[in-house]
Parts: structure tokens; sequence; C-alpha cells
């Protein structure tokens, strides 16, 4: 059945591409993001500042809720870009995938162990079911590191429940006493341990493209990385745009939630979206793959050179001051 729904995802991505209209001088690019979770919020006001467009790029953002489809759909030729997260990455480099992570969106996780309000101590969660969106997502990734720097890895039963909302409705309705997560939960909920707090070198998601198409169009490449990066800055320098953003997409506008999802955006964006490559030792710490080797991995999979020719020529300091991260 899961099969299934992927082939019938990725058909339908297929067909809406052939009715996209691009504009007269414009690259076409299918984009994908890859969860509705505050990470990918930068390719969101790119495309809300109408940045792509300033940089003659004709996007058709997509959302497909799994790292794994949008690698596969990168693949495929169905994306031209994708937004894995670093885990499902590096597994399909280790397994001879041609992709290039050519940006970070961050490369500390800031995610939250939230659990039910009546928990108060970590040892009340042995026994208990902590939830996940699916094995081997980016959450799955994280609540696992995170677990395992607290000893607690064997002492819970982790539960896939499908994406971020499904992820959110099941902590409501009691069904999990706990889930990690970059959205607070609109439920009452208590925060108990932060994924950066425990020093987890994790690459939430990555800019993702393949190798061919990155050797075709190098131009179009850093195009969209400067429209990425001045999303990110108009964020980061208007704070009621970035609400406006949040709630559009998130479809939530308490005030808390927008506070919160702003300062996260605000303390662990990236400014200059370099990938760290130790965040691929975590990734094999998580999931060791036979005769893998970190350096060689992150030789395969990472290319700094546009972010790094942004830096030389000024472009993100330009953006963000002289405060960029």
């Amino acid at each position: 059945m899961k099969r299934k729904r992927i082939h019938l995802q990725l058909v339908l991505l297929i067909a809406a591409s052939f009715f996209c209209p691009c504009p007269a001088g414009a690259a076409a690019l299918r984009f994908a993001y890859a969860s509705v979770a505050t990470p990918l919020s930068g390719v969101w006001a790119a495309q809300e500042i109408g940045a792509f467009k300033k940089y003659s790029l004709d996007v058709q953002l997509i959302y497909i809720s799994s790292s794994t489809t949008n690698v596969q759909a990168l693949l495929g030729g169905s994306l031209d870009v994708a937004t894995p997260g670093g885990g499902s990455a590096v597994l399909a480099v280790s397994r001879g995938a041609p992709i290039s992570a050519i940006g970070s969106v961050m490369n500390r996780p800031p995610m939250t162990l939230y659990v039910q309000p009546e928990i108060t101590r970590l040892e009340q969660l042995k026994g208990q079911v902590v939830g996940i969106t699916r094995f081997g997502s980016t959450g799955h990734s994280v609540t696992t590191l995170m677990l395992r720097k607290l000893g607690m890895a064997q002492a819970v039963t982790l539960r896939p429940v499908g994406g971020n909302p499904e992820l959110q409705a099941a902590f409501e309705q009691k069904m999990l006493a706990g889930f990690v997560t970059t959205v607070r939960p609109k439920a009452a909920a208590r925060s108990l341990f932060n994924a950066a707090d425990l020093d987890i070198p994790y690459a939430m998601n990555l800019i993702t493209t393949t190798h061919d198409f990155l050797q075709r169009n190098p131009d179009t490449a850093e195009r969209l990385l400067k429209a990425y990066i001045e999303g990110v800055g108009a964020m980061v320098h208007d704070k009621e745009l970035a609400a406006r953003i949040f709630a559009k997409y998130f479809r939530r506008n308490d005030p808390g939630f927008l506070e919160d999802t702003y300062s996260i955006v605000n303390k662990f964006m990236e400014r200059t979206p370099r990938v760290d490559p130790r965040t691929i030792s975590t990734v094999l710490e998580f999931e060791p793959i036979k005769g893998a080797e970190a350096d060689a991995l992150a030789a395969k999979l990472i290319d700094n050179s546009i972010v790094d020719r942004l830096v030389r020529d000024g472009f993100i300091e330009r953006v963000f001051g002289k405060t960029k991260r």
C-alpha cells in the first residue's frame, strides 16, 4: 500500500510539471520541500517575497512528505531540486546515488522532545510510546540520537504515524507520550530536552540536486541559492513578514507559536548555508553503513563551491551584514 501511495504521488507530480506555465526566459524548476517544518521556511520565504522570480527562476514548489521519496523523485527526473534530511541523503550516496548537496538549511537540529504535561521526569517515559513521522525520516534520526544521548534508546517504543500534522494530531489525542519536533504542539505539552543543547550536529535538510543537473546548470544553481539566502534574510530582518509566512504554511497564527518559530529561525537558520562535513559522522553513528567512511561520503555528497563563491563575492554579507553565520 505504501509503495502504491508513493507511485501515485510521483505520477501526480510528473503530470503537474507538464501544466506549469513558465514565463519566457525563466528557468523552470520543480522544487520539493520535504516537510511542513521550520527548517524549510527559507524556501517558502524565497517564493513569497518573489526572490526566485527576481533571479529569473520559475519555481514550482511541491510538498512531498518524505525525504526518501524526495531523493527517489530527484533521481527519477520528476524533480530538479529536493530537500531531503541529512540521513536520507547520506544513505542514498552510500548506495551510489549521483546527487550533490549544495546547501544546508540548518546544521544543528532545533528539535525539542515534547511530552504530555503530566510527565515531569525523563524516567517516566520508560515503557511509553514516542512518535515519529516515519522510519528513516529526519525526525526518526534525531529522536534516536537524542534518546541515545539520554540513555533511553531501549526504554521506549518508537511509532511512525505519518507526516508532521499526523504526529501533532496523535499527540493531541494522547496516543503518544511524546515526540521530537521543531513545531510546538497545539495541545498542552512539556518540553524536556532540546537536541541542540545535547550537542548533536545534524543536517536538518539539504538543498540537493543531481550531478548532471549541477554540471549542466551551474548558473541556475547559483541563482537558486541566492534566492534562497535572500528568503532567509527577509525573515530574519522582518519578523512580521516571517509571522505571515509561518501562519500561511503551518496554518497556525497563535502568538506563542509564531514567536517560538521565529526564535528558531533567528537562532538556528544558517546565514551561510554551507554543508558541514561533521554531520556525516552523526549519520553514520545512527545508521552504520558497511565499508563507509565519513570523509569519503562527504567528498561524494557535499559541494560547497557555490556557497563559498557567494561568501568571497560578498553576497551573503550584503544580505545579512557582518553578523552572518
